[in-house]
């Protein structure tokens, strides 16, 4: 069962593409220009850009939570990362300062520990239990972080809302009178 998911592609894919292909100009000019360029060098480094960019373009952070962990993952550019739900302690949406807090985007590993993100200053806080963090940078934090605390009561074995009570209703009845009913549950 998934509690959340979420798939965020790079949003700087145009400004990847500019880049690269101005690294690919400089890079033939000067290969060119120099005398030591051939046709197969030539060839070799703009496969080898288009590579690199087919991989940037391709890339996203995906993050679900399920029963067990939460899992994010880099596609394409980093290995998953998953993290058991019972070496959580907490999770808490936040925003937070992706290049002075952590250096940026992507896989970082900053001051405040590692995050996760690709856009945006908006993320969850993840707590272990050990007293490391996680930032998992994300479009819909709220939702990511209801979702933890949900997988984790699941976990524990307290059915999400079990005991907890859930609205209060006021009705009229026959009579006319107004009773107060509570209404606890799932």
């Amino acid at each position: 069962m998934s509690y959340f998911h979420e798939v965020q592609p790079l949003r700087q894919q145009r400004l990847i593409a500019v880049i690269l292909s101005v690294v690919a100009v400089i890079v033939l000019v000067s290969l060119l220009s120099s005398g030591a360029g051939t046709l197969r060098t030539a060839v070799v480094t703009l496969g080898a850009l288009g590579l690199v960019a087919a991989l940037l373009l391709a890339a996203s952070l995906e993050t679900t939570v399920d029963r067990e962990a939460i899992t994010v993952a880099f596609h394409f550019l980093w290995p998953k990362r998953r993290i058991p739900l019972s070496d959580v302690r907490k999770g808490e949406a936040t925003k937070y300062s992706p290049l002075l807090d952590y250096g940026g985007y992507g896989v970082r590993l900053g001051f405040h520990g590692r995050a996760w993100s690709v856009s945006g200053d908006e993320g969850v806080l993840v707590e272990a239990n050990d007293g490391s963090h996680v930032m998992i940078g994300s479009q819909r934090p709220k939702e990511l972080e209801a979702a933890i605390e949900r997988a984790k009561q699941q976990q524990e074995g307290h059915p999400p809302g079990a005991g907890a009570l859930t609205h209060v209703a006021l009705e009229r009845d026959a009579k006319g009178s107004i009773p107060l009913r509570l209404v606890f549950g799932t």
